[in-house]
């Protein structure tokens, strides 16, 4: 989701030289320029466009590295801070609020400087926001600083999301997705592993999340230039621009042919952000030491990297809603397993299970809307799926936590089944239509 997410980066982020960055809206929109001549969809990415993509999405990952470490670090601190899992809840959510924000706005911005200089302009903000953590303790400061990181995150996930699904056909399209999740998780499962290395309650990790925060542009700066795709685009795309990078048109899109979509899309963002955000608040109440929720979440993280493949292949072979459906009644089940038990073993083996399951939602969510819509809609509805996403992943911690507040620590997982209870319905409802197949 997310949380939550990027190697669309491939073509627009290829990195450009700076005096001559071409613009993102040049790229979103289909040419070199809105007076181009239109060309025809490319088949495959040409090698030196493949190749700046490799070295950008390094980049990406240590950036992800870097983000993953900080949204568990910041949990832990609060708790040992003894704040309150609803302030927790607050704090955590102004990073999606901020992210949901930088869907709407962070296009135009990305289109006015380009992409290469946008990366750099949003992960260097974002290093200095995690220094900021270690300067004030204050809950108010953190959250204007948790704001900030979730624009600037979201401005580089807008353009990785709509390139994958450009360059992929319905046929390929949810092993495409799988991919770039796996790039998620490994590098936001690793990000897990480094809070052993320091105490949560000094400087230190702040210190090496902004670290890798400007690491990750060392590969950006280094990458060749790599040519811009040609899309297939008509006068009205070309012309509506920026409404497409704002992401709202894109939501409208996705309500009219694929009305699920919005549905689904809400939930992964809210189980997503609760997940990452009050599972090691759960984890400190019910009694584990800071070094096993940093194992358990970096374990927990990696386990989501097992079924995005052959989940993908399912989701390819058969209608995407049913495979949706199965992901949202497994995961209801093992919540409301989780929530019950109390046994420690039993929470961890279920828990791993639970992130495999619902972490693979979102792709087959992506997939099944990139299905349903017209095809010059693309760009237009990957911004409205992040858009929808962080809307969910901003209610997530907050509900989450207020739910736990009234129902004891398992209460995390009593949010999550009511949500998956609720989509497991709005889906069996969906499947009694045919699904919309586009002629592309």
């Amino acid at each position: 989701m997310k949380q939550a997410h990027d190697p669309a980066a491939h073509p627009p982020r290829g990195a450009f030289p700076l005096p001559d960055a071409q613009p993102l809206a040049d790229f979103v929109d289909g040419g070199a320029s809105p007076s181009a001549p239109v060309a025809p969809i490319a088949a495959s990415a040409p090698p030196s466009s493949l190749r700046s993509t490799a070295i950008l999405l390094v980049g990406y990952a240590i950036l992800i590295t870097g983000n993953g470490l900080l949204g568990t670090l910041i949990s832990l601190r609060l708790i040992q801070q003894q704040t309150p899992s609803i302030v927790v809840g607050v704090v955590q959510s102004a990073y999606y609020v901020g992210f949901m924000l930088g869907a709407v706005y962070g296009g135009a911005l990305i289109g006015r400087v380009g992409h290469h200089r946008a990366f750099v302009t949003f992960a260097a903000a974002s290093a200095c926001c995690a220094l900021g953590y270690a300067v004030w303790d204050a809950a108010a400061i953190w959250v204007a600083l948790r704001f900030i990181t979730g624009f600037c995150l979201v401005g580089i996930f807008t353009v990785v999301e709509s390139w994958l699904h450009q360059v992929a056909s319905n046929a390929q399209r949810g092993r495409v997705f799988s991919a770039y999740l796996i790039t998620n998780y490994l590098g936001v499962g690793t990000g897990q592993f480094l809070i052993g290395l320091a105490d949560p309650a000094g400087f230190e990790l702040f210190s090496a999340v902004g670290a890798l925060f400007a690491a990750s542009l060392i590969p950006v700066a280094l990458a060749g230039t790599a040519p811009a795709p040609t899309l297939a685009h008509d006068a009205h795309s070309a012309s509506c621009g920026s409404r497409l990078a704002r992401g709202l048109s894109g939501l409208q899109t996705i309500y009219r042919w694929a009305p699920l979509g919005v549905a689904a899309c809400l939930a992964a963002g809210l189980l997503t952000s609760s997940f990452y955000t009050m599972q090691p608040v759960f984890m400190r109440h019910v009694g584990y030491s800071v070094p096993d929720v940093s194992h358990f979440m970096g374990f927990a993280l990696l386990a989501a990297l097992v079924p995005q493949w052959p989940v993908a292949r399912l989701a390819d072979l058969f209608d995407r809603r049913k495979v949706l459906l199965c992901l949202a009644a497994l995961t209801g089940s093992l919540s409301v397993l989780l929530f019950l038990l109390r046994d420690g073993v039993l929470i961890e083996a279920i828990g791993y299970v639970y992130v495999a399951v619902a972490f693979s939602m979102y792709g087959v969510v992506a997939s099944y809307v990139n299905d349903c819509i017209p095809s010059d809609q693309r760009i237009a509805v990957s911004a409205g799926l992040l858009l929808i996403f962080s809307l969910g992943a901003c209610g997530g911690p907050t509900l989450a936590s207020a739910t736990m507040a009234m129902a004891g620590p398992a209460g995390l997982y009593l949010f999550t089944a009511l949500v998956m209870g609720v989509l497991a319905a709005l889906t069996l409802r969906s499947l009694r239509t045919p699904m919309p197949r586009l002629t592309r």
